[in-house]
């Protein structure tokens, strides 16, 4: 007992002195930290590669970019580059980050956390990387009116002037009776009916398969048409042109030289173009009167700078005569799109720079061939839509995105379908205003009687963005 506390005695004062020196060590310790950074943040943050601003939330502890990334961006390697306060460290999930070297999964929200020098301070930053939802190339399309209400017409064409809907029908009958009407709408759902303000009953020029051209020199513009006759004159088909400055009254101006105005016909292809009207194709008075059959089609080409005195731009256009083609602007030209000749019917397309020297695009895969069809430039694409062929009335849309080089079906799963509940038609209209597509009106597919049945609605599609 007496050797065991001696050596307990002996102990005592070394472990007195260690205790001493380990506080000593630890309180020098805390003198240091005292001296270390506690403050921890990033102060400037983007990605690699990618033209995008990222804003810092400290309130709220976030990055995002305000501006998404295209539709179906992958973000699931990228590398980020930030600048953290002096002296801290940035991890993720415990792994030291380095900017501009270090790669992450952006899929999903990455939480950055910053340690202080101190090595206690932190602050954590929830990075969300934004890729937009939807494809930008959606159209969202709605039936505006089931019936506009302007009866059954075999032509009906339609357009906006002065910011107003306008739209025009015509059905040449029997004994050269004639049923005609016009109509305005603000929005495109309700139409009302524009009141006469002639003995004839309306104010709308008395033709079928007339083109239509509005806001050119302030004004709208009917050109050619099959018309009926005066008293127990015969139906014919004209040249003449009718211009209008509120869509309501018409002023007829009749070539005083045929030579000076293109031929009489009907089912012309026309365009604002170049500071011109052009007058493309189309064909001559029908066989038999039948309307609805096509006289002898054309491949001239006509232009005016005032839809009174024209100008031939070339006799023969280097492309087949046709009647019923889609005729329109794209990318500073003028192109044509199928239509028929005969009882061809055709799916080729053509481009010009001046109305007179056409070139044959080389479609790698091309629509089929039809008449009565429509096209409009929407988005800087192509969009082609129904019309007729040997099976009858057509309802599908196609677009192209080339050029006119490569045509694409639209079927059901593409953002731009139409909807599965899109009648077929012909003879119809399709046109553009700001930011939205419109076609309205048409001849539907034929009866056991083998005659057209009538659209009478109007749909609308918008980009969805």
């Amino acid at each position: 007992m007496l050797l065991s506390f001696k050596r307990s005695s002996i102990l005592r004062p070394v472990l007195g002195l260690s205790a001493l020196l380990l506080i000593i060590l630890a309180a020098d310790s805390c003198k240091k930290d005292a001296h270390l950074s506690n403050l921890a943040g990033v102060t400037a943050f983007s990605i690699k590669d990618l033209n995008v601003t990222f804003v810092i939330d400290e309130t709220a502890g976030t990055i995002s970019n305000a501006d998404s990334l295209p539709f179906q961006s992958n973000v699931s390697a990228l590398v980020a580059q930030f600048t953290p306060v002096p002296s801290s460290t940035v991890k993720v999930g415990g792994a030291i980050q380095v900017s501009g070297t270090t790669v992450n999964d952006f899929s999903n929200p990455v939480v950055y956390t910053v340690v202080a020098q101190n090595g206690s301070s932190t602050r954590t930053y929830t990075v969300k990387v934004n890729v937009a939802k939807v494809d930008p190339k959606t159209v969202s399309w709605q039936q505006l009116t089931a019936d506009a209400g302007w009866g059954n017409n075999h032509s009906l064409i339609a357009g906006v002037f002065n910011n107003k809907f306008y739209a025009y029908g015509a059905t040449l009958g029997l004994s050269n009776s004639i049923k005609f009407g016009a109509w305005s709408s603000t929005d495109g759902v309700a139409w009302a009916k524009i009141p006469a303000v002639d003995d004839k009953g309306d104010s709308v020029p008395h033709g079928e398969f007339s083109a239509l051209v509005t806001n050119f020199n302030s004004k709208m513009y009917f050109l050619g048409g099959h018309q009926p006759g005066i008293g127990f004159a015969f139906d014919f088909v004209t040249s003449n042109t009718y211009s209008s400055s509120d869509g309501i009254a018409w002023t007829v101006s009749a070539p005083a030289v045929t030579t000076d105005r293109f031929s009489v016909r009907e089912r012309i292809g026309a365009v604002v173009f170049n500071n011109k009207i052009f007058v493309i194709g189309g064909n001559a008075y029908p066989y038999g009167g039948n309307t609805a059959a096509q006289g002898v089609a054309y491949n001239d080409v006509w232009s005016s700078t005032d839809g009174a005195a024209w100008t031939q731009v070339t006799s023969a256009a280097a492309f087949p005569a046709r009647s019923n083609p889609a005729v329109f602007v794209y990318n500073n030209k003028l192109w044509v799109v199928g239509g028929k000749s005969g009882s061809t019917y055709l799916n080729d397309v053509w481009s010009s720079s001046d109305g007179a020297n056409w070139t044959q695009v080389t479609t790698t895969t091309a629509f089929t061939g039809r008449f009565g069809h429509a096209v409009a430039v929407y988005n800087n694409e192509i969009f082609l839509a129904g019309g007729e062929d040997a099976s009858g009335v057509l309802g599908d849309l196609w677009v192209s995105e080339d050029s006119g080089l490569n045509w694409k079906q639209l079927q059901s799963g593409d953002v731009r379908a139409l909807p599965a509940n899109f009648p077929a038609r012909t003879y119809f209209s399709f046109f553009v205003q700001g930011n939205t597509l419109y076609m309205a009106g048409g001849l539907g597919a034929k009866n056991s009687n083998n005659q057209y049945t009538y659209r009478n609605d109007v749909w609308k599609g918008v980009l969805v963005k």
